[in-house]
């Protein structure tokens, strides 16, 4: 699809609807630019200083987000910080409506690599983003905004008339509006096609498809895509990072000139290319409309590529880390669809069945649930010899319930458990024997496991003797650090395991009901993490008809009720949100169906007598037409079990 025809079909899908920038005022000059050619391609879109905001400011954003159909977002720092821009575009959120990221910042005032992060972080989890961090080339960059706007537009997250019901029982997999790929598990023995480890994704038959990888490649992991080789223009296999400036594999094939073009990408310029002519014989002899199978490995310094069991002649290098992989995108520009399936590999597994994810330097890996006695954390990594760099378990910022400080210059391991009061802490041992278990520039394995009395330390299977003791809750740790010292050029930190999440209902999960009466009472269950930006649990009729709509925000400090009546949003009823309620971890919410509203309660799981915050809202419409039970969290980790009236209830296995 040429530029042209994206501008065409855009228009159409925005249906008189606009653009909405959304920014933090130190970047207007640029943001002004980004308007200025949006405009100019005949695109409606809205900004404050073009007669976006007269009047009062919150009606006037307001207006802004109910009249988009896209919320372009200038990520950074300042943005992240203002309120605003946070107001604004959780407000987006909550009305569905489809966000499109832009990054504005390359490294935070302290010289690290910038990453969205808290409320921001999670409204923009696994969105790509187009990269603004430089005006230059900004036509360009504006013509990848405007094509991904378009895409995101033709598989908007909830289509109308696209309600569905899930089956009811424990494990059962929902029935979802159309998304861009179906995940579906499939049993070890019962392979297609061949005997690969991965999962297998179905893909939707959309003109492009992403599919978010679990963790960084590896060398040694393998992809695999099944398609159909119909006669045509170009269709291609991309692994990219973050955005669509960044592609660290292109892989073109083009049936008209029977050629495979490979290339990278790197700050949105094409590097160079490398073609594989005389490719057909390996598509089924030549013939089209005919299966076949692309695999593709990851070697130390290359991917190669293997077209139904054939070898290409040509492999690719690799030009980028792969661990910068962070997606696949297959794209069909014809919309034909040839793309029809593909494997990733499965997230690796610790020996409990939790899976790790990679850690980078200085990161703080939020804790998603409160940790309980008989879990455990691990990290692996690479024992450098630089500078010092510690592993911490902590509370806040200040608050360590386990600062291990690893010294190669002087060979010990400092242990220690200390609060902002009193530094170092009581613990405060350092331990020359344990160190040696770290051999120089080989890899380590840490294990912190919780027991009654306190934390046992395994490293490279040697365990401490003695425990480290709580000194305070171990329920009230909030993240993993992993520092690194600043004089550091590598980086000993790899990957970390946390105890598993509790993941059971998931994002737009949709769940059928035949109807309710005065009296009834819906009680879901979930987790509370003061960082979380927003989750929803909504009563609905239909796609536009929203009769109960409990948006709870824990980084603002509110819960806000309301509804949607044709396609309209009423007015929202706020109410504060306790400390007490915030810091509950599991809560409870019991939505009562009284004679002329909507009572609902909120309580610590199994305090139920104890009612932390009671509100109400009237109803707005025919409450009797209500069939469906949906829940928006952003994070798939918030909510866990949901009891219906008619004694029904639906969980997901962990």
């Amino acid at each position: 699809m040429d530029f042209s025809t994206v501008l065409e079909a855009l228009r159409d899908q925005m249906g008189g609807r606009h653009i909405m920038l959304s920014y933090q005022w130190d970047i207007q000059k640029l943001v002004g630019q980004v308007y200025d050619c949006v405009k100019a391609h005949d695109i409606n879109v809205w900004m404050d200083i073009h007669g976006g905001v007269t009047g009062n400011i919150n009606e006037a954003m307001a207006t802004g987000v109910e009249g988009a159909a896209i919320v372009c977002c200038f990520m950074s720092q300042k943005y992240e910080k203002s309120k605003n821009c946070s107001a604004e575009l959780n407000y987006a959120n909550d009305r569905c409506t489809v966000i499109v990221p832009c990054m504005t910042q390359d490294r935070t005032d302290e010289g690290n690599p910038y990453r969205a992060s808290g409320w921001l972080g999670i409204i923009t989890a696994g969105k790509l983003w187009i990269d603004f961090k430089s005006t230059e080339q900004l036509e360009k960059r504006v013509e990848q905004l405007l094509t991904e706007c378009c895409g995101r537009l033709s598989k908007a997250e909830v289509p109308v008339g696209k309600m569905v019901s899930m089956q009811q029982g424990s494990g059962a997999e929902p029935r979802k509006p159309k998304q861009p790929a179906v995940r579906t598990k499939r049993p070890k023995k019962q392979v297609e096609e061949n005997d690969a480890e991965g999962e297998l994704i179905v893909l939707a038959d959309e003109p492009s498809v992403t599919v978010p990888l679990y963790q960084p490649l590896e060398v040694g992991d393998q992809i695999e895509v099944w398609g159909v080789y119909e006669y045509g223009e170009k269709f291609n296999f991309n692994l990219i990072g973050d955005s669509l400036s960044e592609v660290l594999l292109h892989f073109d094939i083009r049936p008209t000139t029977n050629v495979v073009v490979m290339n990278n990408k790197t700050n949105g310029c094409w590097v160079k290319e490398v073609r594989d002519t005389r490719i057909v014989r390996k598509f089924e002899k030549g013939e089209y409309d005919e299966n076949f199978h692309l695999l593709i490995k990851c070697e130390s310094n290359q991917f190669v590529f293997y077209i139904n069991g054939e070898k290409l002649r040509k492999p690719f290098p690799i030009r980028a880390p792969l661990k910068d992989g962070r997606n696949i995108v297959c794209r069909d520009e014809e919309d034909l669809g040839r793309w029809k399936k593909v494997r990733i590999p499965v997230a690796r597994a610790t020996q409990d069945g939790r899976s790790t994810s990679e850690i980078k330097r200085n990161e703080e890996v939020i804790l998603e649930r409160a940790l309980s006695v008989g879990e455990s954390i691990e990290v692996w990594g690479c024992v450098q010899t630089d500078d010092r760099y510690s592993l911490n378990i902590m509370r806040g910022k200040d608050d360590y319930l386990l600062h291990m400080d690893i010294r190669p210059q002087s060979r010990t391991i400092c242990l220690d458990s200390t609060t902002k009061e009193s530094w170092p802490g009581s613990f405060n041992q350092h331990l020359t024997e344990e160190y040696q278990v770290l051999t120089s520039q080989s890899e380590f394995h840490i294990a912190v496991k919780f027991e009654e009395e306190g934390m046992k330390l395994t490293i490279n299977d040697h365990t401490y003797s003695r425990t480290i003791p709580y000194l305070f809750d171990l329920s009230t740790a909030t993240h993993v650090a992993c520092f690194v010292g600043e004089a550091s050029l590598k980086e000993p930190w790899n990957k970390i395991a946390l105890p598993k999440s509790v993941q059971m209902l998931t994002t737009y999960s949709t769940y059928e009901f035949d109807k309710l009466s005065i009296g009834d009472v819906i009680n879901v269950s979930g987790y509370m993490r003061p960082h979380m930006g927003a989750f929803s649990f909504n009563i609905i009729e239909d796609d536009i008809n929203w009769h109960l709509h409990i948006a709870v925000r824990p980084a603002g400090r509110h819960v806000c009720l309301n509804a949607m009546l044709g396609g309209g949003w009423g007015e929202p009823e706020n109410y504060p949100i306790s400390e007490e309620l915030l810091n509950c971890g599991m809560f409870d919410i019991f939505v009562i169906i009284e004679e002329n509203c909507f009572k609902i309660e909120m309580s610590k799981d199994g305090e139920n007598d104890n009612v932390l915050l009671e509100m109400k809202m009237d109803f707005r419409g025919n409450f009797s037409k209500v069939k469906y039970i949906m829940f928006k969290d952003f994070e798939d980790n918030v909510f866990t079990e949901l009891h219906m009236p008619d004694g029904s209830s639906y969980v997901r296995d962990i």
